[in-house]
């Protein structure tokens, strides 16, 4: 059983952001049209391929647990009128861009991308391959709701090209899935499963939740058990963020009903020992993949990135968000869309782009920024490779950062040696308290009032 010492659970277990970005999106600001066309045009002047997320909000039904963006309705002409939109956003986009860029990605999520009918997906594939050239291993990749997913769906979008896959599970358990009003059996699931792999589609993740109402280590150990027995090639092991002030349908939830804190850490450390004694790796924080999967040889290799959806291998690219609330990285700027679907339409109906809020790094933003990405995905940071970067001394840029980090190394969560830290196996647990010691904007005064998740 994997374990790490109470104190530091205690010491270390705070609200802190996830780091899929740097400087994390409560820090952005609002901005006009005229800064979204200045940003959007320095895409003209990079040789970086692109990477596309497309934000699919629709579900026929609401999850109590869901933190996602989302708009329920089992009205499907609403999609229609969606993706009229998002195809004259691409075709806005394709104005900045240079022809000698390749997309390397797609990716699908929501809400359930799956609510699309098939010829909406041809709709929107297709617009894309006429506007942009695909590299020829591109990944296109959806998340799927096993429940709702229409007869030979999966057989369409991979004749379609699509080749990489999430299955949302949460858990197995059927009192746990009353209470997050989300029934899916595991039969269905399998089935699902099965089907992709049987059409080819490779890296097909799971999605777990821990902290869920109901559920107890062996519930939990019970539903590990049946998705160790199905194998998938990766699993995201979240921690549920109950935050019914900011989410109103998380009320329907009973929060007696939720594990106490010494049994959500007892779901994580068992999910830990479970995955890693069965042959997954653990990439770290809340993902595990099998040793031949490309997501575990990016760890391996240093080339693993993070951003939006998560960790990814596909680094180096520009991040294009086509729909509501979808986020771009641009280099060195941030883009948000319009957050509701109203919004989101009358905004690309009168200018064909939506972003509504952004961020432009300084100097600062960018070291920390290279910083905290090497740490919560490499494990590790050479202070040369900084140097090499910036041509500045790490010391000198973080001679405060530098002395807190001691705390970690005296704690057994760090190595500290002349050029480089390494995060031990227990400092994973608390790589994004690490990385927090270099957010300049946590203790800001003028800073917004955020509330995180805990970071254990």
């Amino acid at each position: 059983m994997f374990r790490i010492p109470p104190g530091l659970v205690e010491k270390y277990g705070i609200s802190g952001p996830r780091y899929t970005s740097y400087p994390t999106a409560p820090i952005w600001h609002d901005i006009d049209r005229a800064t979204q066309l200045e940003w959007l045009a320095s895409l003209k002047e990079s040789q970086r391929p692109f990477s596309f997320y497309f934000h699919i909000p629709f579900c026929r039904n609401r999850c109590y647990y869901c933190g996602c963006n989302t708009h329920v309705t089992r009205n499907q002409a609403q999609s229609a009128t969606y993706v009229e939109h998002i195809i004259k956003e691409i075709r806005q986009i394709t104005k900045y861009h240079s022809n000698n860029k390749e997309v390397r990605q797609l990716h699908f999520g929501g809400g359930t991308p799956t609510f699309l009918l098939d010829e909406e997906f041809e709709a929107i594939l297709g617009t894309m391959r006429s506007a942009f050239s695909f590299e020829t291993d591109v990944e296109i990749a959806i998340e799927v709701d096993p429940r709702t997913t229409r007869p030979n769906q999966l057989a369409f979008l991979s004749e379609l090209g699509f080749n990489r896959i999430s299955l949302g599970v949460q858990d197995f358990n059927h009192e746990v899935q009353v209470a997050i009003n989300r029934i899916q059996s595991e039969e269905i699931t399998y089935e699902h499963l099965q089907v992709a792999r049987s059409l080819g589609f490779r890296g097909i993740n799971f999605d777990l939740i821990y902290g869920l109402p109901f559920q107890t280590l062996n519930s939990f150990e019970k539903t590990l058990s049946s998705v160790i027995q199905m194998r998938p090639d990766r699993l995201a092991i979240y921690n549920f963020g109950y935050l019914p002030n900011r989410m109103i349908h998380q009320r329907k939830i009973d929060p007696d009903s939720l594990p106490d804190r010494q049994t959500r850490l007892a779901l994580l450390f068992e999910a830990i020992h479970q995955l890693t004694d069965a042959g997954y790796e653990y990439i770290g924080m809340d993902h595990f993949a099998l040793p031949e999967d490309e997501l575990a040889i990016a760890m391996k290799n240093r080339t693993l990135n993070r951003n939006f959806m998560g960790y990814t291998p596909k680094a180096d690219v520009d991040l294009l968000g086509i729909g509501m609330t979808a986020i771009s990285e641009i280099g060195d700027y941030f883009l948000q869309n319009e957050k509701q679907i109203k919004p989101y339409q009358k905004q690309v109906s009168e200018t064909g782009l939506a972003a509504c809020r952004g961020m432009a790094l300084s100097q600062d933003d960018i070291m920390r920024k290279w910083v905290i990405r090497r740490i919560i995905c490499h494990f590790y940071l050479s202070f040369s490779e900084f140097e090499a970067a910036f041509n500045i001394s790490f010391s000198d840029c973080f001679q405060t950062e530098v002395e807190q980090l001691k705390t970690f190394q005296e704690d057994g969560l760090l190595a500290i040696a002349s050029d480089h830290f390494t995060v031990s196996e227990t400092g994973k647990i608390f790589v994004r308290n690490i990385c927090m010691v270099f957010d300049t904007y946590l203790n800001k005064q003028d800073a917004p009032t955020v509330r995180y998740s805990n970071t254990v």
